[in-house]
């Protein structure tokens, strides 16, 4: 409980720093521009709006994620959201002096706020990133998993996180932890593989716990339809009531009535961007500019999807479907930019409208690869309880290449928390993600460099230890 207060009110000093900031750069983008002769019109229309800008810019820093734990993730990805949070506000600002004949800022004070705000944020939220990752970083890390081949995959994944948060420090097998229990007491975190048993992972979590080693748990994807779940009592027996994934009617309401007004208005907005693409694609690559294909929407109903075409025409005609690949030869010049900066997606807003897709939901899927992951993953149709969406919860997580078993996990936590707050916040995060191309990228043929480097990390504790030095299997 005291971890939990710890946190909100942190939460709650960080909102006050940035009321703080945000009203400090304003009030010196007036001097910049006025020096100490600010006309005493523009100062009296501050006075009247500061207080609602400032409840503004809360919502704004909110729906752009600035309030979760940015411990462990990146500063790009920082920066980025702190500069499209500035941003919007002060679009906001714009519009208000636009729409309210009462309020007027100089469009040389919003830019400059901007600029002042953007350094002055950036500053301090960095300065207090680096100095929780002088106290929290390289944390030495040990995996356990059934198989220690399996655990590669597990450290591959560290491997690829933000640099300098974690370093791998052993990898074991789960029938071997207790005769290795020493190495708990040299690592930081231990993660457990959701191949472990039930009792496995009970026993090793008993145990870090009592010595103060932090735990990383997989879940399973049966544990993750519990994470809202209500506490209930039957006579005197603890219950907890999980209800079937899934949206209420009031939310399908809610949730159809956002995506005809927000598509309307995206569609009215990038409509240049789209005559543009309808003429470049076929001008630069035989075929037509719209690429149609099926999809399995809701429950299994079928529906054709519209994108700009980034691949050659017919670009399975030999090959049968097949997911894009890491420098997949068949996707076009052109379309490799529209696929990195996600343009080849707008048309999905006429699914949206047409009440195929959602703007928000998990990521629309062909019946072959259905078939396919639901043969390896029983619960993979549970994704299918909400429309799928032109953006979610697993496209701003994740990457194209993420693992369908760990898109799952994500889809399944949107299905389980949504909220109208929640869709928006997704939304305002894949302005974030257009500008990030690597997490478009396709499918990766080779693990090799990426194993490489795993055992060269563990290959040098285990020389430190005198332990056997792993060999690169040939």
């Amino acid at each position: 409980m005291g971890r939990n207060i710890f946190v909100k009110l942190s939460k709650v000093l960080f909102a006050c720093f940035d009321l703080l900031i945000v009203n400090i750069g304003i009030l010196l983008a007036f001097r910049v521009k006025f020096g100490h002769n600010i006309p005493e019109y523009n100062w009296n229309s501050y006075e009247s709006v500061w207080l609602g800008l400032s409840l503004v810019s809360l919502v704004v820093f909110y729906m752009f994620d600035l309030y979760s734990n940015w411990r462990r993730k990146s500063i790009y990805n920082l920066i980025y959201a702190i500069v499209l949070s500035v941003g919007t506000l002060s679009l906001f600002t714009m519009a208000l002096t636009f729409w309210y004949r009462g309020f007027s800022f100089p469009r040389s004070v919003i830019v400059l706020s901007f600029l002042i705000q953007v350094v002055l944020f950036i500053s301090i939220r960095s300065l207090v990133w680096w100095a929780a990752k002088r106290k929290y970083g390289r944390r030495r890390v040990l995996i356990i998993d059934e198989k220690r081949e399996q655990a590669f995959l597990f450290a591959k994944k560290f491997l690829q996180h933000t640099t300098g948060w974690f370093v791998i420090h052993d990898v074991l097998e789960a029938e071997r932890w207790k005769k290795m229990i020493h190495t708990i007491h040299e690592v930081d975190v231990v993660l457990l593989s959701p191949m472990l048993s039930r009792e496995e992972r009970a026993e090793i979590l008993s145990y870090c716990s009592r010595y103060g080693k932090e735990v990383l748990l997989v879940p399973e994807l049966f544990e993750l339809f519990i994470l809202d779940a209500e506490p209930q009592q039957i006579d005197d027996m603890l219950v907890l009531s999980v209800q079937p994934p899934g949206l209420s009617a009031a939310q399908l309401f809610l949730k159809r009535l956002f995506d005809i007004v927000a598509s309307l208005a995206l569609i009215t907005l990038l409509s240049p961007a789209m005559l543009i693409l309808f003429i470049l694609v076929p001008a630069t690559s035989r075929g037509p500019a719209i690429f149609k294909q099926e999809r399995m929407g809701r429950n299994g109903k079928e529906y054709m999807i519209y994108k700009f075409r980034s691949m050659v025409q017919d670009a399975e005609k030999y090959t049968g479907p097949m997911l894009a690949v890491e420098k997949d030869s068949r996707i076009t010049p052109l379309g490799h930019f529209i696929r990195a900066t996600r343009l080849d997606e707008i048309p999905q807003l006429f699914n949206v409208l047409k009440g195929d897709m959602s703007l928000v939901g998990p990521r629309p899927e062909r019946a072959f690869f259905i078939e396919q992951f639901s043969e390896m993953l029983p619960d993979y149709t549970y994704r299918m309880s909400v429309k799928p969406g032109i953006t979610g919860m697993a496209q701003v997580m994740a990457r194209y290449s993420t693992t369908a078993e760990d898109k799952l996990r994500f889809d399944l936590m949107y299905v389980r928390n949504y909220s109208l707050a929640l869709d928006i916040k997704i939304l305002l995060q894949t302005i974030r993600v257009v500008f990030q191309w690597g997490q478009s990228k396709g499918v990766q043929h080779s693990e090799e460099a990426c194993h490489d480097e795993v055992l060269n990390q563990l290959g040098n504790y285990e020389a430190a230890a005198g332990r056997d030095t792993i060999t690169r299997e040939k």
